[in-house]
């Protein structure tokens, strides 16, 4: 039974675990030639378990506790599959107290999974139950499916063996429930074999039949299927066979005997199958090779050292003297099953027994039956305490788990709480920030109004000096040419009448006199033409204010600031708005340098190019990403204001390389005195 077991739940057991990656170190080259080595089917049982031994010595020397608690693990695996249960265990706890120590939880669950198949070889199955339990839950936080299910799987399997039937089926169906979107058939089919074995334990015979061959559909769909089909063949057989159907059952058996490697690749199934066929027909009242078949399964099964098989032959085979009436050779059979019963310690074969030796031995028949009906009863009491353990331990499970949520939701709220209440402390400060910022701007705007009305009234004021000044030399010039150069030109005229007669140098004298009196007059007409020529100031006052300004912040930024103007432009026909806007960008620009750039030269120029008016500041500070940098105040006053007046700008910058900011106009708007959107400002 041990053997059947460990061959079960190494196929549950194995976990399929991440790829590691090769190994170099010396340790690791020495432990995995130890761990191939112990897979060598010519070493005997005992040389295999000391190389394992040898391989879970020299983990030790293996400096990564990651690699340690890996090859741990498969040590672990390569005791079980070798029924090492003992070394099997020690491992698992080594593996253990590293896992606790690097902190992995699925290393951790893997230790609880090997305890429950450790518990459950033993028959300790509350504390199988609760390891796998354990496992279970560490593998559900981990939100490993697969996993999970194996484990529900297990724990379903250990049901059963107490026969907690409706906690069985609870959790086969939950692994079922859990392997779903995942393609896993071999654990489904597992799943679905289970609950047909279930099913018929509880004689629900058509429900166990439906789960045997949803299990026989998925077969094909399974890669290296084995001897599966055998195998759940001969379980729809026992189906039919408690039914009372022994021709299916025959019918079903015969099919998977047509296997002609069966005997060679299970014959512990084999000799099921044939002992089953028998036992059928006996059932059936054929007698043809019966007794052959019963005593060639005893005879396999004795030599196989298969002590269950035997009693169970055994059994078999003083039911089959019973019915022929010979006495001495069923008590003989029923009294080699008892003495099996005992020794393996199986209560439920030890009932049977006894049941049978009360019928092939009248005598003491009171006695067997007294010792029947005890044993029946401290077995039903002792199910009775399982399943009450295992009750209470689902109960104190299911509450500490309920306390966990209790505890999370708990903190969910104190965190919700928490959130809330930070968040609320900071929509309040972002209020608040938002009103200052929104103070700033207004203070900011009433500024820029302000700053604009005075640079309006600036250049209004110097409007009305040029105009003075263009005025007074008007009529300066006016006065000049109407009256001084009037007089003159009369007095010139008048001594040209004089008739000086006399000394020839005296009459030398007087022309020449007169000529110089000619020069003077030439000289303030020219004077008062050039008063009247507007040109000569009319296209220096908005320069001179860009001029002014530069040197200004120039020596503030302490760096060298050049402006360089395109004297083609015409300023006295281009409007105050777009003259305000270009004087606040420029001031705006050059405050920007001299807050971020830390530059020493700054080129500033107003040209013409093409049909465009282009404005450029140069700098060459420290640059800025124009990707990452978030623009701020200033830049979008820039970008508003060339918007305005109909512009576009452009920023090219990079980090230590400086900055440049282009403006350009189309030359239309330049000298538009109606600029768009004017009226909206």
């Amino acid at each position: 039974m041990i053997t059947v077991a460990i061959g079960l739940l190494l196929q549950l057991g194995c976990l399929e675990k991440e790829k590691e990656s090769d190994l170099t170190c010396f340790e690791c080259i020495v432990v995995d030639s130890l761990i191939a080595r112990s897979k060598i089917v010519d070493y005997s049982y005992l040389e295999r378990v000391d190389i394992i031994k040898e391989a879970f010595q020299k983990i030790y020397e293996v400096e990564s506790d990651s690699l340690k608690v890996v090859y741990l693990f498969k040590v672990s695996d390569l005791f079980l599959r070798n029924k090492s249960i003992e070394n099997f265990r020690n491992s698992s706890i080594e593996m253990l107290k590293i896992a606790i120590k690097i902190e992995d939880s699925l290393k951790i669950a893997d230790y609880y999974w090997n305890m429950g198949t450790y518990f459950s070889l033993k028959e300790e199955l509350d504390s199988s139950y609760i390891s796998f339990n354990q496992a279970r839950l560490i593998f559900k936080q981990n939100n490993h499916s697969f996993y999970k299910a194996k484990m529900e799987y297990n724990i379903a399997y250990v049901l059963r063996r107490t026969k907690n039937y409706i906690e069985s089926e609870k959790f086969a169906f939950q692994a079922i429930n859990s392997l779903k979107g995942l393609d896993k058939k071999l654990l489904l089919y597992r799943c679905y074999n289970h609950l047909g074995l279930l099913y018929n334990d509880l004689n629900n015979y058509e429900a166990s039949l439906k789960y045997h061959y949803k299990a026989v559909r998925l077969i094909p769909t399974i890669s290296r299927p084995g001897i599966l089909k055998e195998r759940s063949l001969n379980n729809i057989s026992l189906v039919f066979r408690n039914q009372g159907k022994f021709d299916e059952a025959v019918d079903v058996i015969d099919k998977a005997l047509r296997n002609k490697n069966l005997k060679r690749l299970s014959t512990n199934l084999f000799i099921k199958l044939i002992d089953n066929r028998a036992y059928c027909q006996f059932l059936n009242g054929i007698e043809d090779n019966v007794l052959t078949d019963f005593n060639a399964a005893l005879f396999l099964r004795d030599s196989l050292n298969n002590k269950v098989g035997v009693h169970l032959s055994k059994t078999h085979l003083t039911e089959y003297y019973l019915k022929y009436n010979d006495t001495i050779a069923a008590h003989q059979n029923a009294m080699d099953s008892y003495k099996l019963a005992v020794e393996l310690d199986l209560p439920g074969a030890l009932l049977g027994s006894l049941n049978l030796l009360s019928r092939t031995d009248p005598a003491n028949a009171s006695e067997y039956m007294h010792k029947y009906i005890k044993l029946n009863d401290s077995l039903m009491l002792a199910e009775r305490r399982v399943r009450d353990k295992f009750s209470r331990i689902r109960f104190e499970t299911e509450e500490y788990i309920e306390q966990n949520i209790e505890l999370k939701e708990k903190n969910v709220w104190i965190s919700i709480s928490s959130a809330l209440s930070l968040v609320s402390i900071g929509l309040l400060f972002f209020v608040y920030r938002q009103k200052s910022k929104n103070r700033q701007l207004v203070l900011e705007k009433n500024q820029k109004e302000q700053n604009e009305e005075i640079y309006d009234l600036m250049l209004k004021q110097q409007n009305r000096e040029e105009h003075g000044r263009i005025e007074e030399r008007m009529r300066i010039s006016e006065e000049l040419h109407d009256g001084v150069l009037a007089r003159l030109f009369s007095i010139r005229i008048g001594l040209g009448f004089f008739n000086i007669q006399g000394k020839l140098k005296e009459g030398e004298k007087f022309d020449k006199l007169t000529q110089e009196l000619q020069i003077v007059e030439k000289e303030i007409r020219n004077l008062s033409h050039a008063l009247k020529n507007e040109e000569l100031t009319a296209k220096k006052d908005f320069p001179n204010l860009l001029e002014s300004l530069t040197k200004s912040q120039g020596v503030i930024g302490n760096f060298s600031c050049r402006l360089i103007i395109d004297n083609g432009l015409a300023w006295n026909l281009v409007s105050d708005q777009i003259k305000i806007n270009l004087y606040r960008m420029i001031q705006e620009s050059i405050f920007n340098i001299i807050k971020h750039a830390q530059c020493s030269n700054v080129d500033i120029s107003i040209r013409r190019k093409d049909r465009m008016i282009e404005l450029k500041i140069v700098d060459n500070g420290r640059g800025f990403d124009t990707n990452k940098k978030k623009r701020g105040i200033g830049l979008n006053n820039i970008r508003s204001r060339a918007k305005y007046i109909g512009g576009r700008i452009s920023i090219e910058s990079e980090k230590q390389k400086g900055t440049t900011l282009k403006l350009t106009i189309p030359t239309k708007t330049f000298y538009n005195e109606a600029v768009s959107k004017s009226s909206d400002r």
